[in-house]
């Protein structure tokens, strides 16, 4: 029997109590036990949100088997958005065998899972019941079996990468994906981070003012050996510090998959075993919006295309400072940003943007700029996407207008 199945067995009969935030922790964050949902049969792997479908937790059940699935279970909200309970009997949503503790939704809305003892990741596309595809992860030194993964969000280092973790060694990982031209995806290379150790079976970047925490340099780990979350401070690569474990949450049984709700920013953790249970904390500030290019730039002086970039975090109660470079030095220019893409032909290129507002600017003398603009603290805004681009007056453009590529991005 393999020692996951052993620990379940010994776990099974056991509710997920005794459970404490630890100080200094405890001032500042709750949690609340929401119970086992119907339908989802033991034991559970991974859970995760859709961004889009906020009445909904996706969940693995049947770990570590060859029965193992991924269901849709209702949920229901307070009016402050909290998650408070179930509404009804969970339904499938794809088979997923041998999941383990890592589930997340990615590019093209293709969702990764975990599997175990194979150390490898499962992809299931949009539509499909069934996975779709299997990709090893065990080379370049990366050893075990894949327990954890996660798509590192906005304001942190690598990101939009496919960050990974070993339940057997304890070892992070940083994973490129290339698309495979069948809607899935391969693993281009995997580069070996930091070894914590303690059997990670989920993690999560703990979103900007979120108390007692620096805002994007700590990470949250359900460290499923000792039945411990403990908070980790990261390095430049987004990989935990080892010397810098503290206890976060302990008493746990079978620990397992992490989850940010895009909609209160509460932290949600299965059990595998441990009266296979999903749980809820409270206190966490809201998670970062992505943000993705898309269109077509225009090169102006030297060939190069003038470069716009969101750096920070897409959230409520942000601040976003929208970088220009590779632009040419001292060129005025204008910032257009709005809630609708478009495609208008114009000057040789394209304006990408259905313009609500625009900013007029001039280049400094590397090329750049910086335009800090702050998120208001407005509910209407959540889940909005907006849309940017910026244009410049340039005499090395073939009509000379210079244009960046459009960015899209969603305020959580």
């Amino acid at each position: 029997m393999q020692l996951r199945s052993f620990l379940a067995l010994a776990l099974v009969a056991t509710p997920a109590l005794g459970q404490t935030i630890v100080a200094p922790f405890n001032a500042s964050y709750s949690f609340v036990d929401l119970g086992t949902p119907a339908g989802v049969p033991a034991n559970f792997g991974g859970c995760t949100f859709r961004v889009g479908d906020p009445g909904t937790l996706y969940l693995c059940g049947g770990a570590n088997s060859a029965s193992g699935a991924v269901y849709r279970v209702p949920v229901v909200r307070d009016a402050q958005g909290h998650i408070t309970g179930f509404g009804g009997a969970s339904a499938l949503h794809a088979t997923a065998p041998n999941n383990d503790g890592g589930l997340e939704f990615g590019p093209g809305g293709v969702l990764f899972y975990s599997r175990y003892p194979s150390h490898e990741v499962g992809m299931i596309r949009p539509g499909s019941t069934t996975t779709d595809r299997v990709v090893s992860v065990g080379i370049s030194g990366f050893n075990g079996s894949l327990g954890a993964l996660r798509f590192v969000p906005a304001g942190l280092p690598n990101v939009g990468a496919l960050k990974l973790a070993s339940y057997n060694s304890g070892q992070f990982a940083t994973a490129t994906l290339t698309p495979d031209g069948n809607g899935t995806f391969d693993i281009a290379s995997v580069t070996v981070g930091t070894q914590p150790g303690f059997g990670p079976e989920g993690f999560f970047y703990v979103p900007p003012d979120s108390p007692l925490f620096v805002n994007f340099r700590s990470m949250l780990v359900c460290e499923y050996g000792p039945g411990v979350i403990s908070a980790y401070d990261i390095d430049a690569n987004g990989d935990p510090v080892p010397a810098t474990r503290r206890a976060f949450l302990t008493g746990l049984s079978g620990v397992e998959g992490a989850a940010l709700d895009p909609i209160s920013g509460d932290f949600f953790f299965s059990t595998y075993g441990g009266g296979n249970r999903v749980i809820a904390v409270r206190g966490f500030g809201l998670p970062c919006g992505a943000v993705v290019s898309y269109g077509n730039g225009l090169a102006g002086s030297g060939g190069l295309v003038p470069r716009l970039d969101a750096v920070g975090c897409f959230a409520r109660r942000q601040t976003v400072s929208f970088v220009t470079s590779q632009g040419l030095p001292g060129a005025p220019g204008i910032f257009l940003a709005g809630v609708q893409p478009t495609a208008v032909p114009i000057f040789g290129g394209q304006i990408l943007v259905l313009p609500l507002v625009q900013i007029a600017h001039v280049l400094d003398g590397s090329g750049s700029s910086n335009l800090p603009i702050p998120i208001p603290d407005d509910t209407n805004l959540l889940n909005t996407d907006f849309f940017t681009q910026v244009l410049y007056i340039d005499a090395g453009a073939p009509q000379l207008v210079s244009f960046s590529a459009g960015q899209s991005m969603r305020v959580r």
